[in-house]
């Protein structure tokens, strides 16, 4: 490098800062392109969040506490953009879409879920009190279990007489639930991190049958909850120029202060 300095001083020392200008050029340039393959990079990885998000079918899975949890990709696109593939959509995804556009107009909307649950009794034994009264002919079960609460009143069922049709009224009848709910990034770098959407139901007799969700296309696990290697990329990106200027000033400086030297 410096027999190179040498030659340059001898034939031209205005040669020096040429080549060092042209090498700034090409930092630039590089800089530039590297912007255009992050953006290229990025847009991939929506469209694929995306065609997942789409192609993605409910998974069930026991949590720590014994309760059924259900999951499914969330989509990650702008409104504008779901509209445009509306037609690709199912009914589920697009009542999703239709409530998201009411939320989205006064820009309040960040995450979205609409979910399909169902109360399921395959088989059901009531293991509570029964009371039988003769004198009008009715029997009274009740119950309050943790996950069932009902009064139920049978009549005309004693004594048993086939001209008498015996009737069942429900006087009460509650299945207590609690559901939690999750959005979490999915550990998956090359994919981008997708969100996904989780539901749990504390009783066993309640299944969430589908889940189609939806999160603002900004939220980018990068910004939210960066490493440590990207922290420093995000610092060198929005630094990058006074760094360049910076690095600049010491080459040209020190091309200038060797040909002032010589």
């Amino acid at each position: 490098m410096k027999k190179i300095l040498e030659f340059f001083a001898e034939k031209n020392r205005w040669a020096i800062l040429l080549v060092l200008m042209l090498l700034l050029v090409g930092g630039g340039i590089f800089k530039l392109q590297h912007n255009k393959i992050v953006n290229l990079r990025n847009e991939n990885l929506t469209e694929v969040k995306l065609r997942n998000a789409l192609l993605d079918s409910i998974s069930y899975v026991t949590n720590q506490y014994g309760e059924v949890v259900a999951e499914k990709l969330t989509l990650q696109e702008s409104v504008k953009n779901l509209e445009k593939i509306k037609d690709d959509l199912t009914a589920s995804q697009k009542e999703l879409l239709k409530r998201v556009k009411e939320l989205d107009k006064d820009k309040s909307i960040i995450t979205a879920a609409l979910i399909d649950a169902e109360v399921l009794i395959d088989s059901l034994l009531g293991a509570g009190f029964v009371e039988v009264n003769p004198a009008d002919s009715s029997i009274n079960f009740t119950d309050t279990t943790e996950f069932l609460v009902y009064d139920i009143t049978v009549g005309k069922a004693v004594p048993a007489n086939p001209e008498v049709k015996p009737t069942l009224m429900f006087n009460y009848f509650q299945m207590p639930n609690t559901q939690f709910v999750e959005f979490h990034w999915k550990n998956d770098k090359k994919k981008g991190y997708p969100i996904a959407f989780s539901t749990s139901n504390s009783s066993p007799y309640f299944k969430t049958s589908n889940i189609n969700s939806y999160a603002i296309p900004e939220l980018y696990k990068e910004t939210i909850d960066p490493t440590g290697w990207q922290k420093f990329g995000k610092w060198f990106m929005k630094n990058g120029k006074i760094v360049g200027f910076v690095a600049g000033g010491v080459v040209i400086g020190a091309g200038g202060t060797y040909m002032l030297m010589k």
